[in-house]
């Protein structure tokens, strides 16, 4: 059930916020959970969006209880505020951090829903196997305190020679060095001499750092780690006879239509000797 708040559709604040509040106390009053449900509470949207903000941060957490609904909460939060493109990258970064989340369409608007799918298929576009090989942590704000930049970090430690890393709409960066971008999705790529190279695509969210570490994999690691392919006899040509041990057998070979018999002249040959 939704209703109206300042002219805006959003969900029924008091029954979802008992429902969050309730799981809260089951969770041991997990503080993200209680977040949510203020937010759920409060009429003003930028109020609404600090408290949001706070509840998801990752470093509280998995993302569980009532963090998926938190997402979608802020999502239409900013769409109704005709923030579309910074509910898109927000709804992006949720679905690469869970990939379990499924928008709930009874609680919100289509426009949200619509904003999620969309997020989930940019997300399954851009996904890699070298996404197994970048770790990503965010440094989060204790308060939100209303930025629009947000911070790219990446850095690759398994490396400790020179390496080349590529930010897509942003340039060169060194290894470790933090560059300011717009809030958005970057495919970062980098590459070091005798390493593979490696690609993936992060979300930048405002006012957040976002920490990448890829662990580049060493091409001489794994030519050593891969077991020598097996050896195998050669093959037997098919209808030799076994080797004679008193001496080289005489062959005659007989074709008559479409077969052919080998015989061997035993006696002829122990005769001669």
């Amino acid at each position: 059930m939704r209703h109206n708040i300042g002219n805006r559709w959003q969900p029924h604040g008091l029954v979802l916020a008992l429902a969050v509040l309730g799981t809260a106390s089951l969770r041991g009053q997990d503080p993200r959970d209680a977040l949510v449900a203020r937010a759920f509470n409060e009429f003003d949207a930028a109020r609404r969006l600090q408290l949001l903000k706070s509840a998801l941060n990752p470093t509280a957490g998995p993302p569980r209880g009532a963090w998926p609904v938190g997402v979608q909460l802020l999502a239409q939060t900013l769409i109704e505020d005709g923030q579309d493109s910074a509910a898109a990258v927000w709804l992006r970064w949720a679905v690469r951090l869970a990939p379990d989340l499924r928008p709930d369409t009874v609680q919100f608007l289509p426009r949200v829903v619509a904003a999620y799918r969309a997020a989930s298929d940019f997300v399954q576009r851009t996904r890699t196997p070298a996404d197994s090989v970048a770790a990503t942590t965010w440094l989060w704000p204790t308060q939100d305190s209303g930025e629009r930049t947000g911070r790219l970090q990446v850095s690759t430690s398994s490396v400790t020679g020179p390496v080349r890393v590529f930010i897509e709409g942003v340039g060169l960066i060194g290894p470790g060095a933090t560059a300011p971008v717009a809030p958005g999705s970057y495919t970062v790529s980098a590459a070091a001499a005798g390493f593979d190279s490696v690609r993936v695509t992060r979300e930048v969210l405002p006012g957040v750092t976002t920490v990448l570490d890829i662990r580049l994999r060493s091409i001489a690691a794994q030519v050593a780690a891969k077991p020598p392919p097996p050896v195998r006899p050669p093959p037997v040509q098919p209808g030799a006879p076994p080797p004679h041990k008193g001496g080289i057998p005489l062959w005659i070979k007989v074709g008559a239509g479409a077969g052919v018999v080998w015989a061997i002249l035993w006696n002829a040959y122990i005769k001669s000797h």
